[in-house]
């Protein structure tokens, strides 16, 4: 095997690494819980006042940003 043959071996198994990584390190978002206050889902106004800043139970600050949660998150 060349050199050369054994860099782009090389590269590519970075290359994959890195791809299998990134593809495992996203895990899938939460699913709505199945109780009372998220049974009446309203829209993504009614998520904030609980999840908003300020609220009972705030996102977490590596949430990302967007108001549009179901987007993300579902009914099970």
């Amino acid at each position: 095997m060349s050199r050369r043959q054994l860099i782009s071996l090389l590269a590519l198994g970075a290359l994959l690494a890195l791809v299998v990584y990134l593809a495992l390190r996203n895990p899938k978002p939460p699913f709505l819980p199945a109780d009372d206050a998220h049974r009446a889902f309203d829209g993504a106004e009614a998520c904030l006042t609980c999840h908003g800043p300020g609220g009972p139970s705030p996102q977490a600050q590596k949430h990302p940003v967007g108001r549009d949660c179901m987007r993300c998150h579902a009914f099970r």
